[in-house]
This record gives C-alpha cells, sequence and structure tokens, in this order.
C-alpha cells in the first residue's frame, strides 16, 4: 500500500517513505548548491560589466595625444572662419554638376582613406584594432570616442567595445556603406556616424543636448579626424524624427546622383532643424551626420541626428 502510495519516490528500503525523503531532500540540496553557483558567476560576471563600463569606458581607450614631432617649415594656411550665410548650391553650372560626377560611385574598400599615412597619434590604436576609422570629440559632452567600421556590417559594434570585446554601450561606429573624405576625394557626400544613447551618459547620449538652441550657440563645432586628415565641424541642423516618418530620412542620405536631388536630400533635413542655424552646406561639401536613438530605451523608433559640414581641414593630405 504504502510503495504504491510513494512510488513516484522510488525508495529502496523497508522504511521506504523515509528513505525516499532522505534522497529527495538530497537532490534538493544538490539543486541548491548549482542555483547558488550560478547566481555567484552571474553576479560575479555582472560586477565585472559594470567595472568595464563604468571605470575602464565599456572597452574604449582614452584620447590619444599628438605626437612630440618638431614639423618642418611648411607655408602657414589661415583657418577657414565659420559659416554664417547660406549659399544656394544650384547656381552653379551644369559642367561642374557632370564634372563633380563623372566617376562612378565609390566603394567602401576603394577610398583614398585607405591608403593614405595615418597620423602619428593615430598609429597605435589602429595597430591595436585596424577597423579604427577615425576619432570624435565634441566640447561640452562626455563624447570623446573613436570610431570604427566595417564596410558592409553595421552590427559588428553594437555591443562590443575598441578591444572587440562585449560591451552594452558598443563603439562609435561609421555606417558600414561609407566612405570618408567627401566627394573631392573619392568619398561619399554624406557620411554617417552611429551611437547607443546609454543611460549612463556614455557614447552617444551627450548627443541630444543639441536638442536646446543655447547648447548650440555656445558649442557651433567638433572635431572629427580621420586617421589622415583633421577636422573641423560646423553643426548645421539638429533633427528629432522617428523610423519611416519622413519621405526623404537622413539616415538613407549617403549619396546623390546630380545636384539637383543633393539639393533635395540637405533641405529635407534642414527643413526638419529644431532650429535655424543660418548655415547651409554648399554642393561639394563633405557632410558628416550623428545619428543616435531619441530615447535611451533600445525599444524605441525615435532618433535624433545633427548634419555638420567640414569647415577646416588639416594634418596629412
Amino acid at each position: 500500500m504504502k510503495r504504491e502510495r510513494f512510488r513516484h519516490l522510488r525508495g529502496d528500503s523497508r522504511l521506504f517513505p523515509f528513505a525516499a525523503r532522505t534522497a529527495l531532500r538530497r537532490r534538493q540540496r544538490r539543486a541548491a548548491r548549482l542555483l547558488r553557483t550560478a547566481g555567484i558567476a552571474a553576479l560575479c560576471l555582472a560586477g565585472v560589466l559594470v567595472v568595464r563600463e563604468s571605470l575602464l569606458r565599456g572597452g574604449q581607450p582614452d584620447a590619444p595625444r599628438a605626437a612630440a614631432v618638431t614639423p618642418a617649415p611648411t607655408e602657414t594656411v589661415a583657418p577657414i572662419p565659420v559659416r554664417a550665410a547660406t549659399v544656394d548650391a544650384l547656381a552653379a553650372t551644369e559642367a561642374q554638376d557632370e564634372a563633380a560626377h563623372a566617376s562612378p560611385a565609390p566603394q567602401p574598400t576603394a577610398g583614398p582613406e585607405q591608403t593614405a599615412r595615418i597620423l602619428p597619434r593615430y598609429r597605435e590604436l589602429y595597430e591595436q584594432n585596424p577597423d579604427l576609422v577615425g576619432w570624435l570629440r565634441m566640447e561640452g559632452t562626455r563624447i570623446d570616442y573613436p570610431v570604427v567600421q566595417v564596410p558592409g556590417d553595421n552590427s559588428s559594434y553594437l555591443r562590443r567595445g575598441f578591444d572587440r570585446l562585449y560591451s552594452t554601450g558598443g563603439t562609435l561606429f561609421l555606417d558600414g556603406r561609407c566612405v570618408l573624405g567627401g566627394p573631392g576625394r573619392g568619398g561619399t557626400a554624406n557620411a554617417l556616424i552611429y551611437g547607443h544613447n546609454m543611460a549612463n551618459g556614455s557614447m552617444f547620449a551627450d548627443l541630444v543636448l543639441y536638442r536646446q538652441e543655447s547648447f548650440y550657440r555656445e558649442h557651433p563645432t567638433f572635431t572629427f579626424d580621420t586617421l589622415t586628415r583633421e577636422g573641423t565641424w560646423q553643426i548645421v541642423a539638429a533633427v528629432d524624427t522617428v523610423l519611416g516618418a519622413d519621405a526623404l530620412p537622413y539616415y538613407t542620405f549617403f549619396d546623390a546622383a546630380d545636384r539637383a536631388e543633393w539639393q533635395r536630400r540637405v533641405d529635407a533635413i534642414l527643413a526638419l532643424s529644431l532650429y535655424d542655424t543660418g548655415v547651409a552646406p554648399e554642393y561639394g561639401d563633405e557632410l558628416l551626420t550623428l545619428s543616435t536613438c531619441g530615447e535611451t530605451s533600445a525599444a524605441t523608433d525615435r532618433r535624433f541626428a545633427v548634419l555638420a559640414v567640414r569647415i577646416e581641414t588639416g594634418g596629412q593630405e
């Protein structure tokens, strides 16, 4: 009777219920030990990730210092002043338009930026990770990071640090369809750099400060150096939007077939700007767009972006 009653416990002694309970408790203690071990391991992993994200910058390197090199005597070139007026890009001749687009559209592996000499300050970083394509720094924010690119692949650094290990914040990355340098150097007309809007303030979290016109007025420019050229960039527009809401979204603007299409794409971005900067790029300028989520939640379809134009070039050519 008892054996049938406690058959599911599978005891094997005369004191069947007692033996079965003992075996059951032994299994329960073993399961509890495994759960405790798994919990401790999970806590340790979480601790490592917290330390990595907070103290080790999520696997991001510190900003490189300029190499102490005595420059050779060269001709001094006055910096280009910040623009203060809009220019009609459609005023140039059709001949100039045809000349600008005489060559076929560039491919990510064929840009001149990849074959020119690397600036001394970025050589060590490039040796650590050859996916490096530049360094972005914005005054008044915590944005001071390397930018990487894997041509044709926009997922590699979504959750990987510059050291290529897991990081919740990922790394700032250039869209895999872009070529740096601008139309005049065989690059795409507009380069897009993406970054997460992290709740801890890292990556592109501070980019949304440009929603405020007052912040823009205090910080109208930033620096983005490629591996071969130093560069200062002027903010043109700050845009809040939702995925799929725009007829000509900024995140699909890489190149244009002709001057008219280029102008339509630029005008579409300017029309969405949160405020008027009084600045508009000219046809043939090198454009750069910085893009992030409009909110810190990863599930949101909101996007925030700033469009900028290069106003100063330095370093090696």
